[in-house]
């Protein structure tokens, strides 16, 4: 029993980790897809990655040390079908008429490896037909491939990380495991009643994706942020690379932020009409009032308001800051001043953003100036084809 209670240890400490990295990976796809990550598709999808990684231990653990395996001289293959159950008869000390003998037998290997095996794929053919709608024949060759994989990786020793298979390659497991994801999917609405369906989540997704929160425009700005960080990094090195000379990383000048700005987000935007790649990967866009496509000049205004302007009021603080420890009177005054006024501007700007995300309300005072709004593109028609 130890040998399948350990897997599912090392699973439970191994999983946190592994969900945070996956969690990445879903939450991107499901913005991408349906505009909204909901708690009970993470719930499933979460749960599923759970399973699979137990599963997966359940077949390698506990791996033995490598000197032992090269002195294994037992069989590697069994390729006999039946095996298992000839093993059964020989070896059980079930007696049928003698209830007595029900539980012992249970306890045998010979009884138990095969229900494990069972067991192994039975939530795989539960998923199959729950949440990803496979029918019987595609679960029966999607479960066959998922076991063979198991006792490919059990064949090669742990793919020739080891001298020779430390576990044996079964045809008989093959058979059994690709009977137990049958199974699963033959009494998955016994367990799968309570739970909504993978319909009712895709409508849930769309109701809520069709609306554009804060939290989805501010996943866009990171990546768009992320890609023009790395485009900078890749810029500056190439730069003294060409030059051959240590030159400073000018990534943080004025003059820079302001390129970037209206090279990816004025024009690159206006030629992808109205999106941004971060944008594109969330499924949202910007448009103008009286207008089938945002015109440069609402992107220029729009933009040049948000980022240049209100967003850059910190830069004339910082120039105005020097100042303030000047021994002439005239000059420390007008520079306090300076930064009192700049810096309530600039505090009404975070103001107004914090403002409108507590209200939930999406469009921000620089759109209202800009006659720009930000819309989904998401449809109920593309998310039935991709499902």
């Amino acid at each position: 029993m130890s040998a399948y209670i350990t897997p599912i240890k090392v699973a439970l400490l191994v999983f946190p980790f592994l969900a945070l990295a996956i969690s990445m990976i879903f939450f991107v796809i499901q913005y991408r897809k349906y505009g909204r990550f909901i708690l009970s598709r993470a719930l499933v999808l979460y749960s599923f990655v759970f399973y699979l990684l137990c599963a997966y231990f359940l077949v390698i653990l506990p791996l033995p040390s490598i000197e032992e395996v090269a002195q294994m001289t037992g069989p590697k293959m069994e390729l006999q079908l039946g095996a298992s159950w000839q093993h059964f008869v020989q070896q059980t000390v079930l007696n049928i008429h003698d209830p007595q003998t029900y539980l012992p037998a249970m306890k045998q290997g010979v009884f138990l490896e095969p229900l494990f095996n069972l067991l192994l794929t039975l939530p795989f053919g539960v998923y199959l037909r729950y949440y990803f709608k496979c029918s019987f024949l595609k679960t029966l060759v999607i479960t066959f491939c998922l076991t063979l994989f198991f006792e490919l990786t059990q064949l090669t020793g742990l793919y020739f990380i080891y001298p020779r298979p430390y576990r044996l390659f079964d045809v008989n497991d093959l058979f059994v495991n690709t009977v137990g994801g049958l199974v699963g999917w033959t009494i998955a609405p016994l367990f799968t009643f309570l739970l909504p369906s993978r319909e009712e989540m895709d409508a849930d997704s769309y109701a809520k994706g069709t609306r554009v929160t804060v939290t989805r425009r501010v996943f866009a700005w990171l990546i768009d942020w992320g890609i023009l960080n790395v485009v900078s990094f890749i810029v500056v090195i190439a730069v003294r690379l060409l030059t051959q000379q240590t030159v400073r990383d000018f990534s943080g000048d004025y003059w820079y932020f302001a390129l970037e700005v209206l090279l990816y987000f004025v024009l690159l935007a206006y030629l992808a009409k109205g999106q941004t790649i971060g944008k594109k990967l969330v499924r949202i866009k910007i448009m103008q009032e009286g207008r089938e496509r945002v015109s440069l000049g609402a992107l220029l205004k729009r933009y040049g308001l948000f980022y240049l302007i209100y967003a850059s009021i910190s830069r004339v603080n910082i120039f105005f800051a020097p100042f303030l420890e000047s021994n002439n009177l005239l000059l420390l005054v007008v520079s306090l001043l300076m930064v009192v006024i700049f810096g309530l501007i600039q505090f009404g700007f975070y103001l107004n953003l914090l403002w409108a995300a507590i209200k939930k309300e999406c469009r921000f005072f620089y759109e209202r100036r800009s006659a720009t709004y930000t819309i989904s593109t998401i449809d109920p028609q593309s998310i039935t084809k991709e499902s």
